[in-house]
């Protein structure tokens, strides 16, 4: 282990309350769901990271389950199915709540950055200890509160995090580039190879 840095725990690493699954079934029923409103978060926001909802709760609902709110920097993971995928609650993120098939995790950030404890749990080692974890036949399923506590990781001080963080954010925004870049160009190709291939014989009959 590097100098300076510590083992420690999920457990000891989460702000006070940090620990949320979400809310059982009979505490959101399927006709509280609205078309419009404050957003359900859902499974595939972390496992795909992307910020589509399908399902709203009114004003008074969100004040009845305000315990399950979504706030910038808590971190959601999936629990069933496809297990242990993360993402982050970014500032520009509408607030809501989690559904059932959410573990949203609050980091103290006195001891650890929320984006250092996301980079974890996106690593392999991180990624593993959650699916070791867990358990189910038919359907998987993330593994009871105190054996995911339990999680061990290496914690470098909060100057060496941040520029952990800022390195490999460095990098997401080179790959996210690139990815743009990429998508462009073929595109573009796809624009050229109907230009030539499919729009060509209708230049040729017009000759």
């Amino acid at each position: 282990m590097p100098q300076g840095w510590t083992s420690t725990t999920l457990g000891e690493v989460l702000a006070p309350k940090g620990y949320i699954r979400g809310p059982f079934g009979s505490a959101l029923r399927r006709n509280e769901l609205l078309d419009n409103g404050i957003p359900v978060y859902e499974q595939q926001h972390a496992i795909y990271g992307v910020r589509d909802f399908r399902f709203f709760i009114s004003k008074e609902k969100f004040e009845e389950m305000k315990r399950f709110e979504t706030r910038s920097n808590d971190l959601i993971i999936s629990c069933s199915g496809t297990l242990g995928k993360v993402s982050i609650i970014r500032e520009s993120d509408p607030k809501g709540i989690i559904s059932q098939a959410l573990l949203l995790l609050r980091a103290d950030t006195d001891i650890i950055l929320p984006q250092y404890l996301q980079y974890f749990f996106a690593s392999k080692k991180g990624y593993d200890s959650i699916v070791s974890r867990s358990s189910g036949s038919v359907q998987i399923n993330i593994s009871k509160r105190a054996d995911i506590e339990q999680i061990s990781l290496e914690l470098p001080p909060i100057e060496e995090q941040k520029t952990i963080v800022a390195t490999l954010s460095a990098l997401d925004d080179k790959i996210a580039n690139n990815t743009k870049i990429n998508h462009h160009l073929e595109q573009m190709a796809q624009a050229i190879f109907k230009s030539w291939f499919v729009d060509l014989p209708l230049w040729i009959v017009c000759i």
